[in-house]
Parts: structure tokens; C-alpha cells; sequence
């Protein structure tokens, strides 16, 4: 396969991407995230939630707030 078909046969997916500004490294955020959704599900309290993950994961409690806004975005497929 070529990139060119690798992109082709993804297109609606790499633009839904495009549009919500993701970036392939936003990979490293998922087992953070699910982290969050179990803890939200238990119902602790978001700010908890995100001084707990910052620590955990030595990243700034802004960080956290901004790739959760960023990740937990419904996405539209064409």
C-alpha cells in the first residue's frame, strides 16, 4: 500500500481529525482519559479528578483541562 492509498482510504477520518485539531500524538493522552471517565463515573469531582492525573502523570492541571476539553469533543463524520 502506498500513503497516498493509505490517506485515500482514510480521508473522513484524518479530516474529522483535521477539524477537531487532534494530532497523532494525542495517542499518549488515552489511558489518561480513560482514567478519567472511571473516576468520573465514580463520581468524583473533576477538580479532584484532573489534581490527581496531574500528578500522576507530571503534567500541569491546565494541560489536563485542555486535552480533556480537546478529547472528550463528539465528533462528526462525513
Amino acid at each position: 500500500m502506498k500513503a497516498f492509498e493509505l490517506l485515500k482510504v482514510n480521508e473522513s477520518l484524518l479530516k474529522a481529525m483535521d477539524d477537531l485539531s487532534l494530532s497523532i500524538n494525542d495517542v499518549k493522552y488515552i489511558k489518561m482519559l480513560r482514567e478519567y471517565e472511571d473516576m468520573m463515573t465514580e463520581g468524583l469531582k473533576k477538580t479532584y479528578i484532573v489534581q490527581t492525573l496531574a500528578d500522576k502523570y507530571e503534567i500541569a492541571e491546565r494541560t489536563l483541562y485542555r486535552v480533556i476539553d480537546k478529547l472528550m469533543q463528539e465528533v462528526k463524520i462525513a
